[in-house]
């Protein structure tokens, strides 16, 4: 037999009880709405990074469209190439590169510049073989620190007459340097010289940066003397070289050694470019162009020249095989 309590309350208990209920309902509705406000929020970040990506891609496509010489070739590889080595940035034949400030004037006396000695080529007495005798100088005013100075120009000089492409390649021609205080009179003497100066004495039919050789008396003053001549390097164009060489500067410097030296021991008149393609000879006007028809028409009445279009490959040598083939 069941006995109830004596303090039991069915009234009360069932008012408990709904409580209770209502009270577990509300929390399921906080946690469901909880659950609901993260899903949400996740997805509202989603949203954003969707358009900022959507937004910077346009942004993008809008830059290329405006700017497409900037971003379109850069990126693209498009119809715009980049210059081509070599390329001269005029249109002037014979025109100096752009380069290191060069001192315009000199005082239009020289100083003799490195070390006496160097023999280049047979030995002096050789049977057939004519031995130049040369000094090396530089005028008196000029900058030497924009071509490391007088004994670097000097050590050029002597490196490039006693190369084996050089003259001596034919075994016909020797080179001594000797010293500018020696009681003999050179044959030849090698000048570094300021544009202006090279003008004067060189003259200056096209206004054009260039060297040349003059002959013996045609520069005058005490010291001056040679056997054979004076061979005058620009320096504008030993600082700069020219464009034919394509920013080559050593070779540029070894062409015009060469060529003018070239002119001292003979060889006065100059050569055109054989064929198309070909090594250009080292007696080319190559510091002006390496086309036959540029040099006819800045050459004017010499005729060197003929007036076509066979261009050549700039060549700093007069035996550029080194072999030892006849030199004239």
């Amino acid at each position: 037999m069941r006995h109830s309590r004596p303090d039991a309350d069915p009234g009360r208990d069932a008012a408990l009880a709904a409580q209770e209920r209502a009270t577990r309902e509300a929390e399921q509705r906080r946690r469901r709405w909880m659950g609901a406000s993260v899903v949400l929020g996740f997805l509202l970040v989603v949203a954003v990074t969707v358009m900022v990506v959507i937004e910077v891609a346009h942004s993008g496509d809008d830059e290329a469209g405006t700017a497409p010489d900037v971003v379109g070739t850069a990126t693209s590889g498009g119809s715009s190439p980049g210059p081509l080595p070599g390329t001269p940035t005029g249109d002037r034949v014979g025109a100096l590169p752009d380069g290191p400030r060069v001192s315009r004037e000199g005082k239009e006396t020289w100083h003799g510049v490195g070390t006496p000695g160097a023999h280049a080529g047979p030995g002096d007495g050789t049977d057939g073989v004519r031995t130049w005798t040369y000094v090396v100088e530089v005028e008196d005013g000029t900058d030497t620190a924009t071509f490391g100075g007088g004994d670097a120009f000097s050590a050029t000089v002597d490196a490039t007459l006693n190369d084996p492409r050089s003259w001596i390649a034919g075994g016909k021609v020797a080179f001594r340097h000797v010293s500018v205080h020696g009681p003999e009179t050179p044959d030849l003497r090698i000048r570094l010289t300021s544009p202006t100066t090279t003008a004067q004495l060189c003259g200056s039919e096209i206004d054009l940066e260039t060297s040349c050789f003059l002959g013996s008396g045609a520069v005058g003053g005490a010291g001056d003397t040679a056997g054979e001549g004076t061979v005058m390097i620009n320096l504008a164009r030993w600082v700069r070289g020219a464009l034919p060489f394509a920013g080559d500067l050593g070779s540029y410097r070894q062409y015009v050694v060469n060529h003018e030296v070239g002119h001292g021991i003979g060889y006065a008149r100059h050569q055109p470019c054989p064929s198309d393609g070909a090594l250009a000879p080292v007696m080319m006007q190559q510091t002006l162009s390496l086309s036959n028809r540029d040099l006819a028409q800045l050459d004017g009445e010499d005729g060197s020249y003929p007036d076509e279009q066979s261009t050549c490959r700039m060549n700093a040598w007069p035996h550029p095989e080194g072999s030892a083939a006849s030199d004239r």
